[in-house]
């Protein structure tokens, strides 16, 4: 017995020849991930715009014939957003859209103004004249869309703006983090009704720490960019409390 027991397991080992994927087959993978991640782009857009408001709920009947997909790659996009805090997974319920939590919001704020004390310092080191250009450049369109108070695309740039910044750090970590924390952040601003004098005030705080980026001066870019963090913050936090009170 001991004698055949080896023949036994060689027999059941599988064959190179069986692992190896067809080209066709070799292409689904990749078709699958990348209707995957246009659903988790589509959804998260939705909720942060607030077209998908707080607490509103996402019947997966409703989204598979909206987008023209089947229930498995929208619960892999529900497990995205669920991680990311967008979404709640409620056992043998419909998920609904998560609630913000001022709170959390609160605390994300303190977070994101030390990584972005700590960013800008990076950034202002470590940018090119190129990389200087760049944002320059974005900067400059930002200022029209707030003189044409084009008012969701210049939130849309000034998330660009800020990502580019935290970008040039070049630390993939306090990158992957901030991205994170900025969606949530983000979410709250689109759903808050922005206070115009604020709008501008925060225009003038970015015409500021570019200068100071300019000027060569990265603890004053840093120190700039983190307070102009921290006003962003407190603003949020008011008016989530004015549509509370609402």
């Amino acid at each position: 017995m001991s004698a055949s027991a080896p023949r036994t397991r060689l027999k059941t080992r599988f064959k190179p020849a069986r692992l190896k994927l067809s080209s066709d087959h070799s292409k689904r993978p990749l078709d699958r991930m990348s209707l995957h991640d246009q659903l988790v782009a589509k959804v998260r857009e939705m909720i942060v715009d607030g077209e998908l408001a707080a607490g509103a709920p996402l019947p997966e009947r409703m989204l598979c014939e909206t987008f023209g997909v089947s229930r498995t790659p929208l619960r892999e996009a529900f497990k995205i957003l669920a991680a990311e805090g967008l979404i709640e997974l409620r056992p043998h319920r419909t998920p609904v859209v998560a609630p913000i939590d001022r709170a959390e919001i609160a605390e994300i704020f303190d977070v994101m103004v030390a990584l972005d004390r700590s960013a800008g310092f990076q950034a202002a080191n470590r940018a090119t004249a190129d990389d200087i250009a760049r944002l320059d450049a974005l900067h400059a369109e930002l200022v029209e869309l707030h003189r044409a108070a084009q008012r969701s695309a210049y939130f849309r740039l000034n998330q660009q703006i800020h990502s580019e910044i935290t970008r040039l750090a070049g630390n993939s970590v306090l990158f992957n983090i901030w991205s994170t924390l900025q969606r949530s952040v983000f979410r709250a601003r689109a759903v808050a009704n922005y206070d115009a004098r604020r709008w501008s005030e925060s225009v003038a705080e970015h015409e500021a720490f570019m200068a100071l980026l300019h000027a060569g001066d990265a603890e004053g870019f840093a120190d700039a960019l983190s307070l102009h963090t921290r006003k962003t913050g407190d603003s949020v936090l008011l008016m989530l409390d004015q549509a509370a009170d609402a």
